[in-house]
């Protein structure tokens, strides 16, 4: 059993725009999510993907961090959207479907309205396959 609540409940996403699949750790200002790149995923096409999604699966791990504050909190998860990315380094041009890549980021600063966060991807051997610097917006209550 995790310690988490399952990621769909975090993420206001619903696959196959939700490529993360699970919280692995997380904390009042960053996050670790878990994921294997699938046929059917996001954006995957001939048994691949390239990197430059890498950012979305960031954006995404900032979902998971803060729905995981807002269940903690005892309210709804929101949606957001990255606004701005400052700084995006893809060290690789595609991943293979079966890759698994680990996800995680870190809130630089922050309102309950805009966020800065920084955010890196590695893949199963732990080698850093993209870094990105973000500005997110999370003000909407997802539609009923």
């Amino acid at each position: 059993m995790t310690r988490y609540p399952p990621i769909e409940d975090l993420v206001p996403h619903a696959p196959p725009a939700l490529a993360v699949e699970a919280l692995v750790d997380a904390g009042d200002d960053h996050a670790h999510t878990r994921l294997v790149v699938r046929d059917g995923g996001l954006l995957v096409e001939h048994g691949r993907v390239d990197t430059v999604v890498a950012l979305e699966w960031m954006a995404q791990t900032v979902a998971a961090c803060l729905g995981h504050a807002a269940f903690l909190g005892g309210i709804s998860v929101r949606v957001g959207m990255v606004v701005a990315c400052r700084q995006l380094t893809l060290l690789r041009p595609w991943l293979a479907v079966g890759e698994r890549c680990d996800v995680r980021v870190r809130r630089l600063r922050g309102t309950d309205d805009i966020s800065h966060f920084e955010g890196e991807v590695r893949d199963a051997q732990g080698e850093v396959v993209a870094t990105a610097t973000m500005t997110l917006v999370h003000t909407e209550r997802p539609p009923q």
